[in-house]
Parts: C-alpha cells; sequence; structure tokens
C-alpha cells in the first residue's frame, strides 16, 4: 500500500450520515475493472457505494474501522488471485462483516469458514443482490447492540500519524478484537496481488511506536515460534536496573 495514500473526492467512501442510501458501507475488489462494471449495472438498485476500492485501501479501511456495524463487499472477479481469499476474508472479518461475490467455480464453504457473513455468485440478478445486501444490513443493525467492540481511544496529546499507512495501521491496532498475527496484517495491508513483506511491516511499527513512546505509549506484541503477535497499543512498560 503506499505510505501516503489520499483519498481522491470522486473516490471519497461514504459517510456514516449516506448509510440509508447505500447499506453497504464500502466495497473493496481484487479486481478493479470488473468491480467497476459490477456497480454500473448495480447503479439503479442504490445499495453499493458509486466506486470501488482496490484491497488494502486506506481510506476504506478507515471508513470500515469508524463504524461499529460495517458492512463490506468483497468483489472476487474471474481471473483473480485466490490462493489466498479465505485468509484475505478472515482479516477483513475482524472489523467488518463481508459478503463475498464470487465466480461460480469457488467453494462458498470455506470462505463461510474464515468469517463470511455470506458468499453470493457474482451472476445474481442485480434485484436479487440487491434484496439480499439489504437483508444483511437489517441482520447487523438489529444485532448492533450485540456488537461490541472496543472504541480507538489515545490520549488528546498524541497527533495523528501524517501518513496514510500509519494512521490505518494505528487504528487497526486500537480497534483490534483479537491478537494480529504478522502474516494476516502483512496481507491486509499489501494489495490484491502480493502481502508486503515482514520486514517493511516490522519497519512501520518501529516507526509507528517511535510515535507513540514520548507519550508513554507502544504498540504491545510477543514474539513465538518466529511469528509476531500484536495485540494493539498500550502503556509502555519501563524497567529501572538499580546497582547492586
Amino acid at each position: 500500500m503506499p505510505t501516503a495514500e489520499r483519498t481522491p473526492p470522486s473516490t471519497a467512501v461514504k459517510s456514516t450520515a449516506d448509510r440509508s442510501t447505500y447499506p453497504v458501507d464500502a466495497v473493496l475488489s481484487l479486481g478493479r475493472d470488473e468491480t467497476s462494471k459490477l456497480l454500473r449495472a448495480m447503479r439503479s438498485q442504490q445499495v453499493l457505494p458509486p466506486f470501488c476500492h482496490p484491497w488494502g485501501s486506506g481510506p476504506a479501511y478507515r471508513a470500515l474501522l469508524r463504524e461499529q456495524d460495517a458492512l463490506s463487499l468483497l468483489d472476487v472477479p474471474e481471473g483473480a488471485v485466490t490462493d489466498d481469499l479465505a485468509q484475505r476474508v478472515h482479516v477483513l472479518s475482524a472489523f467488518s462483516s463481508v459478503v463475498v461475490l464470487t465466480p461460480g467455480h469457488i467453494d462458498s464453504t470455506e470462505l463461510l469458514r474464515a468469517g463470511a457473513a455470506n458468499v453470493l455468485p457474482r451472476h445474481t440478478p442485480p434485484r436479487e443482490l440487491a434484496g439480499r445486501l439489504t437483508a444483511e444490513r437489517r441482520w447487523l443493525a438489529a444485532s448492533a447492540p450485540r456488537r461490541g467492540r472496543r472504541a480507538p481511544v489515545l490520549p488528546r496529546q498524541v497527533a495523528r500519524p501524517r501518513q496514510l499507512s500509519q494512521q490505518v495501521l494505528q487504528d487497526v491496532l486500537l480497534s483490534s478484537v483479537r491478537p494480529w498475527c504478522c502474516h494476516d496484517l502483512c496481507l491486509l495491508l499489501g494489495t490484491a496481488r502480493a502481502p508486503v513483506s515482514r520486514r517493511a511491516l516490522q519497519a512501520r511499527m518501529v516507526r509507528l511506536s517511535e510515535r507513540l513512546m514520548p507519550y508513554g505509549l507502544s504498540v504491545t506484541s510477543t514474539v513465538q515460534w518466529g511469528r509476531t503477535v500484536y495485540t494493539g497499543i498500550g502503556a509502555l512498560v519501563l524497567q529501572q536496573y538499580f546497582d547492586v
């Protein structure tokens, strides 16, 4: 994901105030050209935002993280890379209910087990697809009081990172409902074709920790069996050494 991604006016993700117009908060795509065609076909149904975002989009992630009951649509066009599709669904479902649109040859069982709220064929007629997405939003609205998620809170004096990639990383760690494996974060912050490298992720974590340190905060993590697990942002534990 670019280190300083910005949201163009024409591709801004809809705000909470627009929810009555679009039940889906954000559309993420593994093949934007085909997804754009789908959005044009669905325009008259008024259930999807008019623009899609590539996997790894900072603006899309930030919009989903701000919602307590976010609903995302992950579109998987024919020819998209699907080897790690279940893992992508798994990481996205950590902060959003996910409806997946897939070609007919993809088995939905693994995606449902990975955390998808629903898996629908891409060739579903527009009217039927609109009805199913609206039904998903109704279910989320009814279950929202039971879907508690820790709200992102930092001391007011802590300035937001300037780079969008760092803002997204901070928000993900703050709103986490479960520990984040380094492999999941690499996939989440990468592109539709490839995850970011573990070295790049570690460098981002170091920069974020350096920015938080003056405020007594740090990224909390554990390392075991060659895997790093990040559990959020917490108070910095200071060790004092005394001469014996």
